[in-house]
């Protein structure tokens, strides 16, 4: 993704100006939530001395603290940006979305003194003009640089801003520094002893000092990072890398960083333990990955790729050049590695050239196309680490599961004290290969290597089967580097069965979808994809898997991680049909997204909803509803129309797989066709327990958030917030679990946190709803005169609910309702019978249980007397998803009480010994991924 690329609204602005004279002045506006990028050079027509302004102030300002607006001129173009230059002394936002002018050496912190942070938005571009503009990050301060899939935080040069930055252009300014307290070998003074907090070192670029004694130091976090055209010779032994790790502990997150264009080494470390992950380097001229003075950190899933007009090294690796016996040993474990030079170019040298005394273990890489070398040891302490032990964990040379084909493969000369290439193809599953590599990804040849099982040696590390950065399936439109590196990877358009629209949204492309999806659909990242209409995927295959109706058609979709699908009408919904399925596949980092045209555009109001349709999935699981009056439920004969003429579920298949929901957020669904028939965020038809369902938002739906038709569908992690109508819902016999369960009400137009039903209709249908729930908070707002029934069981439901917290609800906290519920409260109340138990509950609402005079059970004697169940005064707490609500952070309250041992009872539960969704403050599986209503 390049800054000109996130342009194209400005671009298009101004070519139309090519085409009149009259457009002698430009001026650009920043196009509000965009990433800032490259707008056009001049802007300007006819005869030249055209002016063109560019604007890259977001309309909400520039941020907080140490930053301010400012306007350049350089030539006829003048930029308005916001600015930051000498030292931050305080703690700073960036906005999201900010063009910010790095002006000289900018110091966040104070070594040795007052500490600051620095926060920086997604799609904010920070870019210096000169060598001498850089940024450092002091010892004891940090850097929240936090970008998106789809909006990186950048930085870079001017030129680039401008446009004028041409493909190999590098050291066009300085670049990131970041010193921290960690371990280092190399110490100023020279009594000091290595790892100690004597152990300080000066930064190149008069960086300031560096090193400590402290591991676990936090400098911060880099997540979707980009950094071009830096780094900058101040003298032979004095350069700027594109980003230096100086002393960075372990304590800091590197994930989904890339640098490219950089004039030295892409990424450096100097000593530390930091560990990165997701690293792509690019056209960088000296060594693209360095590291010196004790790193002992972990590094997975590295690219790298050279150009050959001017590059070094792809990994050059040292212990310490003066002195290769220092201690602590540069002693890093690298896994999943791809590393591609130029061959015959002129300038590419060595693929790995391992020297001055490290020690390291390397796994699952693959080196190609190096000028030169693609592995090179050197010096005799560097050669002792392979005479010794050999076992992971030791300060040894280890290489496992790694493949070369390179000009020559290693560098053997005379006085080598060991034959590399002998030593190195003796250890397991290393080759030598003619390379099959498909750009950057693995061929047959790459593919049929046995990975060494990184994850088995350190849980650290994602556990993969195959060698290199990226696995066999990965394709140039769907990996983990798609849609947030820059030029790395050609554009691939519109996916096939989309149609490209002429619009353009928050500088993205706009890919919609309409109709029958007849054949597989991958929607890749680098676009935004519109829902036309109701969207069928696939044509219905029938109840009977083993007897599948012939006019049907299977067909799957496929939704990267990052990926933003938006409707803009009730009537704009997505079906998944029996037989078919869906894979969102979001990830923590990487959410997907189903919202709609007014979230998307920026115009969506905190309590908006009903603005798209939702997602429906039809499966063949039991149901009990039959539009057959003769067929018996749970057979291939019980089916049911599902709302919003969304097709036919049910069947006999308890197992049914309709593919996967991982890491996924539906924002302002849900949809009125009429007073029986509306629309809900995710509606599970008769959906079976093949079904993956696992960390999945819905908020502010103006129809239930989650309602279950029957099925078997297991559910985990869920967050239901500002949910119109009831925030859970089932009926039709759902017989599926559930586990880790967050409601928050808002107060202006809510019904229950929890509406469970067998059937209304007649409460007698089988299969029984009868699910199993545990670990559940649901928040209301007290006092609103919209917040109704924490739950509400009726219609002869069944069901087992434990580990509960249900505070806060206008009207009560527990109610239930018809005879035939209240019969199943009669009945055995063993676990596994079809029968209401509630155990490790307590409530605190206006009123606790709703009590009707036809009742046949005292509700509030038969709760409070069974297990661990109470009326409290609740000291919720904390993190909170809707503003005035309480937070979800159980407090002493809530933590005194004893939980009922629930995988004890069924093992696909996890094993907890707390009640409610959250643990503590320190449990945050919610935050990161989800949307979280501020005002």
């Amino acid at each position: 993704m390049s800054v000109k690329q996130n342009f194209r609204k400005l671009l298009l602005v101004s070519t139309s100006c090519a085409f009149f004279a009259a457009c002698a002045d430009t001026s650009i506006s920043s196009p509000g939530n965009t990433n800032v990028g490259t707008p056009p050079g001049t802007g300007g027509g006819g005869g030249g001395g055209s002016q063109t302004t560019i604007d890259l102030i977001p309309a909400g300002g520039c941020g907080t603290g140490s930053v301010r607006e400012t306007s350049v001129t350089n030539g006829d173009i003048t930029i308005n940006a916001c600015e930051i230059t000498g030292n931050i002394t305080q703690n700073t936002t960036i906005a999201a979305n900010a063009g910010v002018i790095i002006t000289g050496p900018v110091f966040v912190g104070v070594d040795g003194g007052g500490s600051a942070t620095l926060e920086i938005g997604a799609g904010a571009t920070l870019f210096g003009s000169a060598g001498s503009d850089y940024l450092v990050v002091s010892r004891g301060s940090r850097i929240e640089a936090v970008g998106t899939s789809d909006s990186p935080v950048v930085f870079t040069s001017r030129q680039d801003i401008e446009g004028t930055a041409a493909p190999l252009d590098r050291g066009q300014w300085g670049g990131l520094i970041i010193n921290g307290f960690a371990p280092i070998n190399a110490c100023i003074d020279g009594t000091a002893a290595g790892g100690s907090a004597d152990c300080e070192k000066s930064g190149e670029g008069s960086s300031g000092l560096f090193g400590g004694d402290n591991p676990a130091d936090n400098s911060g976090i880099l997540r979707y990072v980009q950094v071009r055209y830096a780094g900058f010779l101040i003298n032979n032994e004095d350069e700027l890398n594109g980003i230096a790790f100086q002393g960075v502990g372990s304590g800091t997150e590197v994930d989904y960083v890339q640098v490219s264009n950089n004039a030295d080494d892409g990424v450096e470390m100097f000593g530390g333990t930091v560990d990165v992950s997701h690293l792509v380097l690019t056209n960088i001229r000296d060594d693209s990955f360095d590291y010196t003075d004790g790193w002992i950190g972990r590094a997975q899933f590295v690219l790298v790729r050279q150009s050959g007009d001017d590059a070094d090294q792809g990994f050059e690796f040292d212990n310490r050049g003066s002195n290769n016996t220092l201690l602590p040993r540069s002693n890093p474990r690298i896994s999943n590695f791809t590393l591609i030079g130029e061959r015959g170019a002129a300038e590419s040298d060595d693929g790995m050239l391992i020297r001055a005394g490290t020690a390291g273990e390397f796994y699952n890489g693959i080196v190609v196309d190096f000028g030169e070398q693609c592995l090179d040891i050197d010096d005799a302490e560097t050669f002792d680490r392979i005479g010794a032990s050999g076992a992971a964990g030791d300060e040894d040379l280890i290489m496992q599961s790694i493949v070369l084909d390179c000009t020559e493969n290693f560098a053997e000369a005379a006085g080598d004290p060991v034959d590399i290439s002998t030593w190195f193809l003796g250890q397991p599953n290393n080759a030598e290969i003619d390379n099959s590599m498909s750009g950057v990804f693995p061929g047959p040849v790459e593919q049929a290597v046995t990975a060494f099982d990184i994850n088995g040696l350190d849980s650290w590390f994602t556990d993969v089967d195959y060698i290199g950065a990226f696995s066999g399936a990965e394709t140039a439109a769907s990996n983990w580097a798609a849609g947030w590196t820059f030029n790395l990877f050609a554009d691939p358009g519109c996916p096939t069965g989309t149609t490209e629209s002429v619009e353009i949204i928050d500088g993205q492309r706009i890919c919609q979808i309409s109709g029958n999806v007849t054949s597989d659909l991958h929607l890749t990242r680098g676009s935004m994809y519109e829902l036309i209409g109701p969207v069928f995927v696939g044509v219905d295959r029938g109840p009977d898997p083993a007897s599948p109706l012939p006019s049907g058609i299977e067909v799957e979709l496929t939704i990267d991680p990052g990926v933003t699908v938006f409707g803009s009408a009730g009537s704009d919904y997505i079906v998944v049909t029996r037989g078919s399925t869906i894979r969102s596949n979001g990830t923590r980092t990487a959410p997907v997204t189903l919202t709609s045209r007014s979230d998307v555009e920026g115009t969506v109001g905190a309590n908006d909803r009903g603005q798209w349709g939702g997602l429906i999935i039809n499966g063949r699981a039991p149901i009990n509803a039959c539009i057959d009056g003769t067929a018996t439920g749970g057979t291939v004969d019980c089916e049911k129309s599902g709302e919003g003429s969304s097709g036919l579920f049910g069947g006999a298949t308890p197992t049914d797989d309709s593919g996967n929901i991982f890491y996924t957020r539906l924002l302002y669904a849900g949809f009125l066709i009429n007073n029986e028939d509306e629309l809900n965020g995710i509606a599970f038809q008769a959906v079976g327990s093949g079904t993956e369902v696992d960390y999945v938002q819905v908020h502010n739906n103006a129809d239930d958030g989650v309602e279950m038709f029957g099925g078997a569908v297991d559910v985990s992690h869920l967050v239901l917030t500002g949910i119109r109508d009831d925030s859970f819902d089932y009926t039709d016999g759902w017989v599926g679990r559930a586990q880790f369960v967050i409601v928050s009400q808002s107060g202006d137009d809510a019904d229950q946190g929890f509406e469970f039903d067998n059937r209304g209709s007649n409460n007698t249908l089988l299969p029984r709803s009868n699910p199993r729930i545990s670990n559940f908070t649901l928040i209301g707002e007290r006092g609103a005169a919209e917040s109704d029934q924490g739950m509400l069981l009726r219609a002869g439901t069944a069901g087992e609910l434990y580990n509960g917290i249900v505070v806060d609800f206008g009207e009560d906290c527990l109610d239930i309702d018809d005879q035939e519920t209240f019969d199943r409260i009669g009945a055995s109340g063993a676990a596994g019978d079809e029968d209401i138990i509630m155990q490790s509950i307590v409530l605190d609402c206006t009123t606790n249980f709703d009590e009707s005079a036809g009742d046949t059970t005292d509700l509030s004697t038969w709760f409070l007397g069974q297990a661990n169940n109470a009326e409290i005064t609740h000291t919720m707490t904390g993190y909170a998803f809707i503003p005035g609500n309480a937070g979800v952070v159980p407090g002493a309250t809530e933590q005194a009480v004893t939980a009922f041992d629930i995988n004890g009872l069924d093992s696909w539960f996890v094993d907890v010994d707390y009640i409610g969704a959250v643990e503590d403050a320190n449990d945050t599986w919610y935050q990161g991924w989800t949307f979280r209503r501020t005002q």
